[in-house]
């Protein structure tokens, strides 16, 4: 860790149904990195809803200029996106008053990313899988019942 790093314990806790961890002052006018995903199942997306999906989650970034990445298929949700703390975060609460699943993703944010690293574009791809493990949607193991204990940091 560098001199010009902080480390914030309550921004490792788990946000899962609850309120997003607000933005340190000096953080404001940087930027700030989200990683998520969201496993869909019992049962996966139909193939109406794969598509609506893809078309809110592009919706809702474009509406909050979120930059970066994301994968969308029938079992979920998985991106790392970037911008402005107050966006990431309505982003986030976005995507919860869209979809109640989404009240039990763990959103982890990262703020006081300089703005030269944040991503320049959004990349949101309709995919046949949410990570390219060789298993479609409907043939991966079930998370819910193969699941651990999440353990608090």
């Amino acid at each position: 860790m560098t001199h010009d790093e902080t480390i914030i314990p309550n921004n490792a806790r788990a946000v899962c149904g609850k309120e997003l961890p607000p933005c340190h002052p000096e953080h404001l006018n940087s930027g700030s990195i989200l990683l998520f995903y969201q496993y869909i199942e019992d049962p996966i997306w139909t193939k109406a809803q794969h598509k609506a999906a893809l078309k809110k989650v592009i919706e809702i970034g474009t509406k909050f200029d979120i930059t970066g990445r994301g994968r969308v298929a029938a079992e979920g949700l998985n991106c790392t996106l970037t911008g402005k703390p107050s966006d990431i975060r309505s982003f986030c609460y976005a995507l919860r008053e869209w979809d109640d699943v989404f009240n039990e993703t763990d959103f982890k944010i990262t703020d006081g990313v300089k703005r030269d690293k944040l991503f320049k574009a959004l990349s949101i791809r309709k995919t046949n899988e949410l990570v390219a493990y060789g298993l479609a949607g409907d043939k991966a193991p079930s998370l819910k019942k193969f699941a651990g204990e999440h353990l608090e940091a």
